[in-house]
């Protein structure tokens, strides 16, 4: 493939010497692109975490490794990483460029935008609180493919909906070509949504942002696009979901799903 795309939490207690291992395999695989972002288990990559949790980042070093690896650990720092070709984002984006004139192609950009930003659960890195909006006006209009750690509410978020509203609402707002993220295990796979007026707002009465008001002007919107001639419809946005989580469950921590291939 093109691009390799990794949603975070490349480890399971975000030390150094397990970071960098897992930076070292990503690098070696043969894309040309290898974009990347934390997640919550990332702890070294979150230098306020690390100091507002001193106590959990000494526990996290010193959690069922051998004498080597923690030496290692307390010696290096975040600037100690080797990153190789990998593109590491965080809350930042990154513009890819494919295809050559000289070669005959059309040449194309992509644009990803990468946050490591979660809703809060347990003491773990890049949260923030439930009820706090940390998406309106976060993600740029131009963005092609959103990369986040945790999924948008009511996409791919497990029985429980443990998305972001807040994340779903914005992503409704700008309507990239493609959502991929993990954290959620038990909701891997993909699917499509389609953002035409009915589609927007239905989104934001599950959602509960619209309200149920909304619900005559998505009535009135099915009605006036069937009465239309085809060649008069809005145009539609389509944005596919992935959630790429390989691993199984909340505890045992063991990868099963294999790695999601999109084409866009």
């Amino acid at each position: 493939g093109d691009i390799l795309l990794h949603a975070g939490d490349l480890t399971q207690w975000g030390t150094f010497s397990e970071i960098q291992a897992q930076l070292t395999w990503l690098s070696n695989q043969p894309h040309k692109y290898k974009v990347i972002i934390a997640g919550n288990h990332d702890l070294l990559l979150d230098a306020n975490f690390r100091i507002e949790h001193s106590e959990r980042w000494e526990q996290a070093m010193n959690a069922g490794r051998g004498p080597e690896s923690k030496e290692i650990d307390a010696s290096k720092t975040y600037e100690d990483l080797n990153w190789g070709g990998l593109i590491y984002l965080q809350d930042t984006s990154t513009t890819l460029t494919f295809g050559h004139v000289d070669d005959g192609e059309r040449e194309r950009t992509i644009t990803i935008y990468g946050s490591p930003s979660t809703p809060q659960h347990a003491l773990s890195a890049f949260q923030y609180p439930k009820d706090l909006d940390v998406w309106t006006s976060t993600i740029p209009p131009n963005t092609d493919i959103l990369l986040t750690h945790g999924p948008p509410w009511g996409h791919l978020d497990g029985a429980k909906k443990s998305g972001c509203a807040f994340l779903a609402r914005e992503v409704a707002q700008v309507q990239p070509r493609m959502v991929v993220f993990g954290h959620i295990h038990v909701g891997y796979g993909t699917e499509e949504v389609v953002y035409d007026t009915v589609g927007q707002i239905q989104e934001g009465i599950r959602g509960g942002w619209a309200g149920w008001p909304s619900l005559a002007k998505m009535l009135g919107a099915v009605v006036w696009s069937r009465a239309l001639p085809r060649r008069w419809r809005e145009h539609v946005h389509k944005t596919t979901f992935v959630n790429a989580a390989v691993v199984e469950g909340w505890e045992h921590y063991r990868v099963k799903n294999a790695a999601v291939v999109v084409r866009i």
